[in-house]
């Protein structure tokens, strides 16, 4: 096979149209990309936990504090020998929250955790979310308490549950 040597202008000719066909291609696809917007949401909770935050604060009466969508890593430390296993667990609940936690006022040692469970929790997946987190707080020794969603929530009933894990 022979090949043919290339002049060298032309050779750097086509390597400058080559990259001026690639600018071009970027800067079509970059105006040709859809727009994201970003705005603030106007309120963290549903409405469904709005009325049950509102229950739960008057059960508590200020003597916890009430944090919500509190994300599963900030309320546990995965520690293993095994640096992928490690990873495994973190990635399992780096993405995940909890409606809500209940904290020490002084100190926010956070000291139980809520969730609101809605007709979502029927869902195969969210029955598997649900299992794990579960199993996550059981492991760990950290009170998870679980209530139905409702039309309306009675103060005095959740503060009964609330009792039955953490002393208020």
């Amino acid at each position: 096979m022979m090949f043919q040597s290339i002049d060298p202008w032309t050779a750097v000719l086509c390597c400058a149209g080559s990259a001026g066909i690639l600018l071009l291609i970027l800067a079509f696809g970059h105006f040709l990309q859809s727009k994201v917007h970003v705005e603030p949401v106007r309120t963290l909770l549903t409405a469904a936990e709005q009325k049950f935050y509102k229950a739960l604060d008057s059960a508590i009466d200020g003597r916890l504090v009430i944090l919500s969508k509190v994300r599963l890593a900030d309320l546990f430390v995965v520690t293993s020998a095994s640096r992928s296993a490690r990873y495994r667990v973190f990635r399992s609940i780096a993405c995940k929250h909890v409606d809500f936690v209940l904290a020490e006022i002084e100190t926010l040692h956070p000291i139980a955790a809520i969730e609101l469970d809605d007709s979502s929790h029927q869902r195969a997946d969210r029955r598997l979310r649900d299992e794990l987190l579960d199993d996550l707080f059981e492991k760990a020794g950290f009170p998870l308490l679980r209530f139905r969603t409702a039309a309306s929530y009675s103060a005095r009933v959740i503060e009964k549950r609330v009792e039955e894990v953490v002393v208020l």
